[in-house]
């Protein structure tokens, strides 16, 4: 009977012995899993934040596209009647010379 004891306290003991590698084994494994874990929260936010920025940049590219059209229509505009001046000036010159 004293031995029967003596083998389930043994048992017991390492029973708690294997318990506590395999806890410690989860404690090891929830701690590289939370590594992990910040350190692809700290990426995530690191793109959005490029996103935001990239976003930011592309509007106002956009605005300064926008401008340069609006810019380019009316010097087209300005052109378009400066080349209608000079051709009505040629003409008027051309009508003189033959006058």
């Amino acid at each position: 009977m004293l031995k029967t004891g003596l083998i389930l306290v043994l048992f017991a003991s390492l029973t708690s012995l294997a318990q506590a590698k395999d806890v410690s084994a989860q404690q090891v494994g929830v701690e590289y899993a939370r590594e992990n874990q910040e350190k692809a929260d700290k990426e995530h936010k690191a793109n959005l934040e490029q996103v935001a920025d990239s976003e930011k940049r592309l509007a106002d590219a956009q605005k300064r596209l926008s401008e340069d059209r609006q810019k380019t229509e009316a010097s087209k505009k300005k052109l378009d009647e400066a080349n209608a001046k000079l051709l009505r000036a040629q003409e008027l010159l051309d009508k003189a010379w033959k006058e």
